[in-house]
């Protein structure tokens, strides 16, 4: 996979993430998440995979946007991906790692901070 594919795919792992109504089924929300999850989220608390797939599934639909967003290969297997979410009411940049197992790709770590 080139850079540019893995950039694809991973921001459209990513989309999936961010608007959860997309997704009817909680567990294809969770095969996206390693088994290890962990999370940190603008609201500062801490999620791991369990606790995200029920908080994803249960979210109202919002609307924001991804933009900026970029990858970073660590490894053949792992990427940082790096972007900003943009809704009504804040800005927010986020950082997640990706690792491939089983030739699937999985997020091992996200984080979200609050822009100023």
């Amino acid at each position: 996979m080139t850079k540019a594919e893995l950039q694809e795919h991973l921001h459209a792992l990513e989309e999936r993430l961010l608007h959860p109504e997309r997704e009817k089924d909680r567990s294809a929300l969770l095969a996206l998440l390693t088994p290890d999850f962990k999370e940190f989220c603008t609201s500062g608390r801490i999620f791991n995979a369990n606790q995200l797939g029920s908080e994803l599934v249960n979210s109202t639909p919002r609307t924001a946007t991804m933009s900026h967003f970029y990858v970073t290969p660590l490894g053949e297997d792992s990427a940082l991906a790096t972007y900003q979410i943009t809704t009504s009411k804040s800005t927010s940049r986020h950082s997640s790692v990706w690792i491939r197992r089983n030739d699937q790709w999985q997020m091992y770590f996200h984080q979200g901070t609050i822009s100023s």
